[in-house]
């Protein structure tokens, strides 16, 4: 809960308050009628607003009639990065007005008041990196409920847990901040003390996770990804957002293997920042090697750290597993659980649309993850060439519409450089031609390396031509779209049965 007068004071304490308006008049300070003015509900969607709600105007094209439907249904305060004194008046709206530099901070930071700081009440993990991070966010998720019982919640792309049992399909990587904060509010109150999570590099550029402290951030990887005019710019930009998520951590874990390492341990080091290394690399804190069959071998190369020599399994398929089940390893051992512990946890992780096998009984092996750029695709196809020399590689994949643009010719390379046939169909449109997708990733598609290529927009035909194209021995992998059973269209959701719905049925 939150007074009118202990939301100016955050907002002030974090630079972020510029004015108030009452009546059309404008002040710095609240008089002392105001003060103790109750805030019972934050919200930024005017369809749930109730009495003595404070509304947030946020979005760079706000429409100012979800502002006057906020007020008529009760908000008795809104928050805005401009004066709206006109379309008050003219509308004879009462309500005070809080103008503010930054509407994505000052969400988060009332946000944050509002739900009395419950980021304090529970040990906070979060994993970044262009791939990776589910699998990661699963593994550490297992390996403390192995040692702790069902006190850990979890939010991430697939979906979220924040009372240690039942689990929610996630819309976001990494929820807006007013969402963000009422979720940890509500695992707080299911008793949660752990909280693992995802977080994107949106999520700071949009200032999602502002004042979040984490207790240990993780950097898995990074490559080009999410580069458009709606997301970053180009990659030195996704570079710094991912990099936030050191100064925003009390301990850091991050990869050797990331081409920017120096930067991001000079940035650690300008800030305190404990750090702790892992990767193939013989400097590591952590090394690890792989073996066959879901086998690897860890060796501690820092005689002041919890100790993990020995060797671990994995039963989600995948050579780059080894370093995601690493990275949570790491923050375990931190925890001070003990490597038995650990290796329960990772025999007993799985992970919803990664990697899911099925096998026919005429020997076609089926392959179902959500694998959708470069760096992801050609890890899953490495493994599966490797386990399945013999057979063909049948891919069906797609990129998103209106964001991502550079994934498309990632795509390409990753198709040129494993697949036999590729089938490119439709993924979520966002409102974008899906032809044109196709057409565009089929634009890249030419190399030494032959594939053959088959354009099918309607994704559950693509899929099945693949299974009918598919002989004994050979590996149809389906990118993308996991478990989920709907594509996101310029509407909405449209219903679609599911990739691996379809894999489930085409292997019986």
């Amino acid at each position: 809960m939150l007074s009118l007068q202990g939301a100016i004071d955050l907002l002030k304490a974090h630079q972020l308050f510029e004015e108030v308006i009452i009546n059309q008049q404008r002040h710095y300070d609240l008089s002392d009628s105001l003060k103790d003015q109750p805030i019972n509900q934050l919200t930024y969607d005017s369809r749930q607003v109730e009495a003595q709600a404070l509304f947030i105007c946020k979005g760079l094209h706000f429409n100012t009639q979800y502002l006057i439907d906020a007020i008529h249904k009760g908000a008795v305060a809104i928050l805005s990065s401009q004066a709206q004194v006109e379309i008050v008046k003219a509308q004879q709206l009462r309500a005070i007005q809080i103008v503010v530099n930054d509407v994505q901070k000052a969400m988060a930071v009332l946000a944050r008041g509002f739900y009395g700081n419950p980021d304090e009440q529970l040990t906070m993990i979060g994993y970044t990196g262009t791939k990776g991070k589910t699998t990661s966010v699963y593994f550490a998720r297992h390996i403390l409920q192995a040692q702790y019982g069902s006190n850990v919640a979890q939010l991430s792309s697939i979906d979220n847990c924040l009372n240690g049992t039942d689990y929610v399909e996630s819309h976001l990587t990494t929820p807006e901040s007013l969402d963000l904060f009422r979720m940890l509010r509500e695992a707080v109150d299911h008793g949660m003390k752990y909280l693992v999570m995802e977080v994107s590099s949106q999520a700071y550029k949009k200032s999602r996770v502002y004042g979040l402290q984490f207790d240990y951030g993780v950097f898995l990887n990074i490559s080009p990804d999410h580069i458009s005019p709606v997301e970053h710019p180009n990659f030195d930009d996704y570079l710094y957002c991912k990099s936030q998520i050191i100064e925003h951590s009390k301990q850091i874990i991050i990869s050797r293997e990331i081409a920017a390492y120096d930067l991001l341990i000079e940035k650690a080091r300008e800030r305190n920042v404990p750090v702790i290394s892992f990767g193939v690399r013989p400097g590591c804190d952590y090394q690890y090697q792989a073996e066959e069959h879901g086998y690897f071998k860890v060796k501690t190369n820092r005689n002041l750290l919890p100790q993990l020599d020995g060797q671990y399994r994995v039963m989600v398929p995948g050579n780059f597993n080894y370093a995601n089940a690493l990275s949570a390893m790491i923050v375990a051992a931190q925890l001070k659980i003990k490597p038995a512990t650990i290796k329960q946890g990772l025999l007993e992780t799985v992970v919803p649309g990664r990697m899911e096998m099925m096998t026919s009984p005429n020997g076609i092996i089926a392959c179902v993850d959500y694998a959708h750029n470069y760096l992801s695709l050609t890890a899953s196809f490495a493994f599966l060439k490797h386990e399945y020399p013999q057979g063909r590689l049948i891919v069906v994949v797609s990129s998103v519409g209106n964001k991502a643009e550079s994934r498309r010719s990632g795509i390409a390379k990753a198709l040129m450089e494993y697949a036999d046939i590729a089938i490119l169909t439709s993924d979520d449109t966002y409102g974008e031609d899906q032809q044109k997708v196709i057409q565009e990733i089929h634009s890249y598609l030419s190399g030494p390396k032959p594939v053959e290529v088959l354009e099918i927009l309607d994704r559950e035909a693509a899929v099945r031509q693949a299974f009918a194209l598919a002989q004994p021995q050979d590996v149809v992998f389906l990118a993308a779209k996991g478990r989920e059973q709907y594509l996101r269209v310029a509407s909405g959701n449209q219903p679609y049965f599911g990739d691996y719905q379809l894999a489930q049925e085409l292997t019986k």
